[in-house]
């Protein structure tokens, strides 16, 4: 049954993907984060949802009427590309060709649909809809993923869906982490009160749901994260008080095993993993020394070890977007990732300068709040992801199309305050979660 009603709900979006792109955009965001085809048993499991999609996408810009345009003028955009350059590169050259070339396929069809997304978004409306698809999508694991936890204690660990780029405990933490500060930006925004209420239950299933996980490279970015909230609040006391208090409350529910697990950040050189992730950095830092370009696509493997880890038989993963890509594309490929991150933040920070004064309840105020938000939700991706290797995930990429976006529109809207309300209210200023 999940099978023929997961495919009667696709068979009735087509139409819509056909007479708008942006529609298909944001099925394949659905498909790409929910993975609702990972949810069923039978035929719908191995169906191309998702390239379909993609043709849809494609067959829609052909007929449209809608005038899109490419931001190339953002440096970000021309980042990202020397970014993918490098990756093609080092498959090329890559030492495991086999696995290396099929890896290659899924980012580059990742990256073309962020590509598409920065072509076709051009409106506050498009990128507010994206954001709820985002925020349903993985927010359906956070809510099942929180209730789990607190029906069983917290025992057991909460995963992701099968197949696909978050079933660990780990990456499907840290995919919740990143999307709570969303969450908080549409409860923000919500003018019914229900609403303001399901998203901000949403957001305490999510953050239980990131417990239950038992990741500890989670937790990492999320006491990062909420160090940030602290900071940035307009009222930072109580917000250090706020969280110190959720922070209690968390650590009296979570059972033993969960405490012994994260006592190990302190104690890394008796655990295992851990001596393993750092043996997998130190490999990948000198095959990156030795090979310019890096290893390819999948680089973490035995024999690799054997010619570049200081304990050849200790194999693990990276465990780490920056090492991942610094072992598999090498040092050029690292310095375009953290650029681009880099000017990412920067833009983001921009956008939030020129909006501070924008009237509230106007669009430009909303993308002030938006831009807040995605930088919380960069905050836990970069810290976090330093323990995980994610960094090829989708949903950095679509996070920094949102950015790139909010930076025309706020280009081509510039605030332009009237004097009376200036002298009303100077120097108006959101914040974060209010």
């Amino acid at each position: 049954m999940r099978d023929i009603a997961l495919s009667l709900v696709y068979l009735g979006l087509i139409p819509f993907c056909l007479k708008r792109p942006m529609w298909a955009i944001l099925v394949w965001s659905w498909l790409s984060y929910m993975n609702p085809h990972r949810l069923v048993y039978g035929f719908a499991y191995s169906l191309p949802f998702a390239q379909t999609t993609a043709i849809l996408m494609l067959i829609a810009l052909l007929v449209s009427k809608e005038k899109f345009t490419m931001p190339w003028k953002d440096a970000k955009v021309w980042v990202l590309l020397l970014f993918i350059l490098c990756m093609v590169i080092s498959t090329f050259n890559a030492f495991y060709p086999n696995v290396a070339w099929l890896q290659f396929e899924k980012v580059m069809k990742i990256q073309v649909m962020v590509f598409a997304s920065l072509y076709i978004l051009t409106s506050y409306k498009d990128l507010k809809a994206l954001v709820w698809v985002i925020v349903m999508s993985i927010g359906f694991y956070g809510v099942k993923g929180g209730i789990f936890t607190i029906s069983t204690g917290g025992v057991y660990r909460v995963q992701g869906p099968a197949d696909t780029f978050f079933y660990g405990n780990n990456e499907v933490g840290l995919a919740i982490l990143i999307i709570i500060p969303l969450v908080r930006f549409l409860a923000v925004e919500a003018s019914q009160k229900w609403m303001k209420i399901s998203l901000n239950l949403m957001a305490f299933l999510c953050i239980f749901a990131v417990v239950g996980t038992h990741s500890r490279g989670a937790l990492v970015g999320g006491v990062v994260m909420a160090a940030f909230l602290c900071l940035k609040s307009k009222r930072p006391l109580l917000s250090l008080c706020s969280t110190l208090l959720v922070g209690a409350l968390l650590i009296n529910f979570v059972p033993k095993e969960w405490t012994e697990r994260m006592n190990t950040i302190e104690t890394f050189e008796e655990d295992k993993s851990a001596m393993g992730r750092i043996n997998a950095w130190q490999m990948a830092s000198n095959l990156s020394s030795q090979n310019v370009m890096g290893g390819g696509f999948e680089a973490f493997q035995r024999q690799s070890f054997y010619l570049y880890a200081p304990e050849p038989n200790m194999v693990h993963d990276a465990h780490s977007i920056y090492f991942e890509v610094l072992g598999e594309h090498g040092f050029i490929a690292l310095f375009f990732f953290l650029l681009l991150w880099f000017l990412a933040w920067r833009s983001a920070q921009s956008v939030i300068k020129s909006t501070n004064k924008a009237p509230p309840g106007s669009e430009l105020a909303s993308i002030n709040q938006l831009m807040r938000h995605v930088q919380v939700s960069f905050i836990a991706y970069l810290s976090g992801g330093a323990f995980l290797g994610m960094a090829y995930f989708d949903l950095p990429y679509h996070l920094l199309c949102i950015i790139v976006i909010a930076n025309v529109l706020t280009q081509q809207a510039p605030v332009a305050e009237p004097e009376t309300e200036a002298a009303i209210k100077p120097n108006v200023k959101p914040h974060f979660y209010n």
